[in-house]
């Protein structure tokens, strides 16, 4: 999941530097959008489906997620994220772009993918035997195996 998330951050960071470009080179921003939906599409629903199913019940069976604020943050930014990529979609179908939008999204998914690395989960880590991580790591598999996870 940490190598998706090093992945993430290089589409964040092309957005934003495309987004710096001078006001004649702003196709490189629109350009840089589609690369970014491109790769949602190709990883990011999964992704988000491999710590909605799969990391988060292993936790579960240690925490109280409603109880854990940082938990129950990183569901609804899975939901506020989504939504700026729907909208960003269809900005770049009309070969528009909301530079706002992009913003925000650049830098929510900074933030998202700060608050999971260095808080959620080294905790997660931290309470998971090495027998629940071998488990985990199978269920992880199986979603690949049936072609639902690609990279």
């Amino acid at each position: 999941m940490s190598q998706h998330h090093h992945f993430a951050l290089i589409q964040v960071w092309e957005l934003r530097r495309a987004l710096k470009a001078p006001s004649t080179e702003r196709h490189d921003a629109l350009r840089a959008a589609r690369k970014f939906v491109r790769f949602w599409k190709k990883a990011g629903p999964q992704h988000f489906r491999e710590e909605e199913e799969v990391l988060l019940p292993a936790y579960a069976q240690h925490a109280r997620l409603d109880e854990d604020a940082e938990v129950m943050r990183m569901l609804a930014e899975h939901a506020m994220i989504r939504a700026l990529i729907y909208k960003l979609e269809a900005s770049c179908a009309k070969d528009e772009l909301q530079e706002d939008d992009v913003s925000s999204l650049a830098k929510m998914l900074y933030d998202h993918v700060r608050l999971e690395e260095d808080h959620i989960f080294p905790r997660i880590e931290k309470v998971l035997s090495e027998e629940e991580m071998r488990e985990m790591g199978k269920g992880l598999h199986r979603l690949h195996a049936k072609g639902e996870c690609q990279l």
